[in-house]
């Protein structure tokens, strides 16, 4: 539906940033439905200033589509560190997944906080988040990203009543039922993230989306005692006060979660920051960080300027129409120039692990630049 492309904001004085362009696949720029969804998506991320939160600081149109501009993680979708580590056979120990999560809670009570123009709280609702939708940076910080289906009382898009978004298998029963969601929608959520990054297995998903749908109903959660054998009792009653089927009886804030879950930590007696998160993703994306790295080197020397004042009215762009070296292992094509569009989309690459996020300051000015490479072409459900 959308697809992302590596790119290098150029300043003066020197200054250099690596963002991420998100821009909607031409055919889907005729479906409104689908234009409100993609705007929403940055002016709601653009609200939500916090370290655990993926920004946007910039949102343009060109000719032809829309595009966001997000700040550039080097990192990992959980889901991906979560595969990545069982075929390593490396356990994701229950400290490591407390500050996970914890992180993700503070991120998540950062965006339910978001106010209006007025002060009154817009009543903020993720609605998906999954391991898809937390990020983990190689330099051990977890961000949230993706509000492209996030629920808030001003949004362009609207839901019908009783219609499902969200992935199934981390929704809660309220929310497969189509009642109405809350930010204890979102805590169950990581509830069930948090139970399965912690038993190494899943919790509701099963062969078909009405068993799974009857299974988030029923909302029975084995302990995860009952499968890990050593599990820490502290930290099962947290997980499970997550998972309470009856909101009431759930955490009331993503915030009392986080802090429970630092409660834990800090009476295991087992010190887990970033640094630690940092270092057990490192060891799991070792090859993979090492070929990023190159490829970003690469990616920085081969840039040509282009004019784009098409695009912003004031701003130049460099750029280049490169190929991805993992997936075609050669040197890009000569240069030659480009019209933004074609920035974005020609000869484009697949480039995993390459995600959306952020904001850095908003730099005015005729001056401003940005080298974009198209290394990416991944679709991304939002």
């Amino acid at each position: 539906m959308a697809s992302v492309h590596l790119a290098r904001m150029d300043g003066p004085g020197g200054f250099q940033k690596w963002v991420a362009i998100k821009r909607i696949h031409p055919h889907l720029v005729e479906d409104d439905q689908f234009v409100d969804m993609f705007l929403d998506e940055a002016r709601i991320a653009a609200g939500i200033n916090h370290a655990n939160v993926a920004q946007v600081f910039d949102l343009g149109k060109d000719d032809n589509t829309y595009w966001i501009a997000m700040e550039y993680l080097h990192g990992e979708p959980l889901r991906e560190v979560m595969r990545r580590a069982e075929e390593r056979r490396l356990r994701i120990s229950p400290e490591l997944a407390a500050r996970i999560c914890s992180d993700a809670a503070e991120g998540l009570h950062a965006a339910h906080e978001l106010r209006g123009k007025n002060g009154q709280l817009l009543g903020l609702v993720h609605r998906d988040v999954t391991p898809h939708n937390l990020f983990l940076t190689y330099d051990g910080y977890t961000k949230v990203v993706d509000f492209g289906i996030a629920k808030v009382a001003d949004r362009l898009s609207s839901t019908r009543a009783g219609t499902l978004k969200g992935k199934l298998a981390y929704m809660s029963p309220e929310q497969v039922r189509g009642n109405d969601v809350d930010r204890t929608t979102d805590v169950f959520a990581l509830g069930v993230v948090l139970w399965e990054l912690t038993t190494n297995q899943r919790l509701f998903r099963m062969d078909t989306d009405l068993d799974t749908l009857e299974k988030v109903q029923a909302c029975v959660v084995p302990p995860p005692s009952t499968i890990v054998p050593d599990y820490p009792i502290e930290l099962e009653s947290v997980v499970m006060k997550a998972l309470a089927k009856h909101r009431q009886d759930r955490f009331q804030t993503a915030r009392e979660l986080s802090r429970a879950l630092q409660s834990f930590l800090m009476r295991s007696g087992v010190f887990v920051g970033s640094e630690e998160v940092a270092q057990f993703v490192q060891q799991v994306f070792a090859d993979r960080i090492q070929k990023r790295e190159a490829h970003l080197a690469w990616a920085a020397e081969v840039t040509s300027t282009i004019n784009v004042e098409q695009v912003r009215g004031r701003n130049s762009t460099t750029a280049t129409d490169s190929v991805g070296l993992r997936s075609r292992g050669r040197e890009p094509e000569p240069q030659q120039r480009l019209t933004p569009p074609q920035v974005l989309r020609r000869n484009a690459a697949p480039a995993s692990g390459i995600a959306p996020v952020g904001r850095t300051p908003a730099r005015d000015a005729a001056d401003r630049q940005m080298s974009a490479s198209s290394l990416m072409d991944d679709d991304e459900d939002v």
